[in-house]
């Protein structure tokens, strides 16, 4: 499938995101973005610092049913012609369909797929898989390695691009490892069709627990639409809004930061350092550590202050 989005569309992103040096060129050329290990998880990380996950288009707009056609999601968070970048970002459909327009836009092997979920209690994922509330995207590199893309999972998402090889364990933020597992989920009865499983583990020490599962089948645009209808009026009925954005090195002015919370651990690429989050009526930061409140409201105009504030978001 083409991108769904033009070159001066596509500058206009990659501009937007601040890219690092080394790919500045690209801005006025995107198909010649690197095709590599190191460019795509460059451009992941400048993507989940640049577009929150949030699901306030389901609490603030005429309809509970999200837009997730591609051009309505770019105008949504990069604007139209020469308008200036909302700052807003979306959940997880909105995310990851323009993600994967952009890849496929500068050039990228992609394609989406459908995710199954797990329900959390206490915000631990428990019980079986449910059914189709997510999804991911797929990349494979001219090198012929496969990786899992996934722009739009919350606080509990992935800050790089996982290889589809069972059990390769990546360091996520702070002591968090994640890692896939190519398995199957305890109710298959064809044990023959197995699936890849997102895991993580808040510590060596600690056990795997999974959060969603995967096949390899390509979904397109039209499942998503179904899907998209259950979604949108689930996260609705829930009435939890939420809004989660990565924290890129050298992006923490005004966060009030505490000693020892900030590392530069690379120089020349791009860096999580940290999270933010936007639940209900409360800001919590995460810079790698213990997750704090650092704001509260009482009362709606304090929530949309607190955006605002903290995400420059308007609504």
């Amino acid at each position: 499938m083409a991108s769904a989005y033009s070159t001066a569309q596509l500058s206009k992103y990659l501009e937007y995101i601040t890219l690092p040096i080394q790919y500045a060129q690209c801005v006025h050329d995107p198909l010649s973005f690197p095709k590599t290990e190191e460019a795509l998880t460059s451009l992941f990380r400048c993507q989940i610092t640049a577009f929150p996950y949030d699901n306030l288009s389901v609490h603030y707009s005429a309809t509970p049913i999200v837009d997730i056609h591609p051009e309505s999601i770019y105008t949504k968070l990069m604007g139209s012609n020469d308008e200036i970048p909302s700052r807003r970002g979306g959940y997880c459909f909105e995310c990851n369909i323009f993600f994967y327009h952009v890849l496929r836009g500068l050039g990228f092997t992609a394609y989406m797929t459908g995710v199954r979920n797990r329900e959390r209690i206490d915000g631990i994922p428990q019980g079986e898989f449910k059914g189709w509330t997510h999804l991911v995207n797929i990349v494979q590199l001219p090198s012929g390695k496969q990786y899992h893309v996934d722009a739009a999972f919350g606080g509990d998402g992935p800050t790089s691009p996982l290889q589809l090889t069972s059990g390769y364990t990546v360091k996520n933020l702070g002591t968090q490892e994640i890692r896939l597992v190519y398995g199957n989920m305890p109710k298959q009865s064809r044990p023959e069709q197995k699936l890849w499983i997102y895991q993580y583990r808040n510590g060596p020490e600690k056990e795997w627990n999974s959060f969603y599962c995967f096949s390899e089948l390509e979904f397109f645009q039209d499942d998503f639409e179904v899907m998209n209808r259950f979604t949108s009026w689930e996260a609705f009925q829930k009435g939890n809004v939420w809004v989660v954005k990565f924290i890129r090195d050298g992006d923490t002015n005004g966060l009030p930061m505490k000693d020892g919370e900030f590392v530069n651990e690379i120089e020349d690429g791009v860096s999580i350092v940290g999270k933010i989050m936007f639940v209900n009526n409360v800001v919590k930061l995460n810079m790698g550590g213990k997750t704090r409140v650092i704001d509260s409201f009482q009362n709606e105009e304090d929530r949309l202050r607190g955006l605002k504030k903290w995400f420059s978001i308007v609504i």
